[in-house]
């Protein structure tokens, strides 16, 4: 547990600059949205091409691991859609895309830096499929529900959901890395120290943008559906993908603790966006706040676990 206190230490210390620059004001607060941008629009999907196109070929991306990852996570979210539906009777489309909360970890800007330290050598490549799963599978699915059940005619649904995909940098760097890896070439010395210089910069800012956003939230009074988000995506989630991995790939294979390690993480800061589409952002947001908090305490413990 030490061991893993020590490799947190970092982590921690990075988000606490980020709360203490916004907290004293040395950082502007709206900036925290530069920097998220920049974050999602440059790092990330340079991030996600180096890590493709480095592969050997299509064929060696890891799709089981993705579309395992991406079933298990849905998986999670129905237990949580179940918990909604039937223990708190929330009311369709709410309950669908609350349960989003279920199945969709801050992989981003937790779950790749805090990988970064535990398997710095396959970080980058866990991180894609993951990714892969996530925009690919997780959000398209759930989002698409939510939004059929609000227009129960089904109109337009789909085509908001993939007119989002088609515009999403994160979905533009994987096809640019897939793409590029169908050609079979190498990218030259300069370009790739350039690429190299850009994912060096995203750990440190993600983090960053974490410590200074978590304090734009505020935790609002709907405390059993907050508290049920909370437990399934740190408790469920990880426990959930855990035993999907372990049952396909054996209990033995270290992509258990990969596919773990990404799904332990707390909610995505956009989560209380895609509440916000369906009248429940205030609840969205206390969930990234109690999820972020807890998680400093179960994600370490779930990480000594592991490793």
């Amino acid at each position: 547990m030490t061991d893993v206190l020590f490799l947190m230490l970092p982590i921690f210390t990075m988000i606490g600059i980020g709360s203490l620059f916004v907290s004293r004001r040395w950082f502007p607060a709206d900036g925290l949205p530069v920097l998220n941008r920049f974050v999602m629009n440059a790092c990330i999907p340079v991030l996600l091409f180096s890590a493709i196109a480095n592969g050997e070929t299509l064929a060696d991306f890891s799709w089981l691991k993705a579309f395992v990852f991406g079933a298990a996570s849905l998986l999670s979210s129905a237990v949580l859609w179940a918990a909604l539906r039937f223990a708190l009777h929330e009311p369709a489309p709410q309950r669908i895309i609350l349960a989003l909360g279920g199945a969709a970890a801050n992989t981003i800007f937790l779950g790749f830096p805090i990988a970064s330290a535990f398997i710095p050598g396959t970080a980058a490549k866990v991180f894609s499929w993951v990714v892969f799963a996530e925009v690919a599978i997780i959000i398209p699915v759930v989002s698409t529900l939510a939004l059929l059940a609000e227009n129960k005619s089904g109109q337009n649904a789909f085509g908001a959901a993939l007119k989002a995909l088609a515009h999403s940098p994160v979905v533009l760097g994987l096809a640019a890395g897939f793409a590029f890896l169908a050609t079979g070439l190498t990218l030259p010395e300069w370009l790739d120290r350039v690429v190299t210089s850009i994912v060096a910069a995203a750990p440190f800012i993600a983090l960053f943008v974490i410590g200074g956003s978590i304090l734009q939230f505020r935790v609002s009074r709907s405390g059993p559906r907050v508290a049920a988000v909370t437990a399934a995506k740190l408790i469920i989630h990880p426990f959930v993908v855990g035993g999907a991995f372990g049952a396909v790939f054996g209990w033995q294979d270290p992509v258990v603790r990969e596919a773990v390690l990404f799904s332990c993480m707390p909610l995505f800061l956009s989560y209380a966006v895609f509440c916000d589409r369906h009248s429940v952002g205030e609840t969205g947001a206390s969930a990234i706040v109690l999820s972020t908090l807890f998680g400093a305490i179960t994600v370490p413990v779930i990480l000594a676990q592991l490793y």
